[in-house]
């Protein structure tokens, strides 16, 4: 995403194709706030998903 934002910035491009280049993501929401039904059903989905994902390693 970012080459196509910036093609010819001064950095260098390195591909990872191994499976040892991970990404750890985290979500983070307030208990005691409002969360909209779209939001708390993406939380919901989001964890189920990678939860089943991690199982799979």
């Amino acid at each position: 995403m970012s080459l196509r934002a910036a093609p010819h910035a001064p950095v260098a491009w390195v591909r990872l194709d191994t499976p040892e280049a991970r990404r750890m993501l985290r979500m983070v929401w307030r208990r005691d706030a409002y969360l909209s039904a779209a939001a708390g059903r993406f939380r919901d989905f989001a964890a189920d998903h990678f939860r089943t994902f991690a199982s799979a390693d």
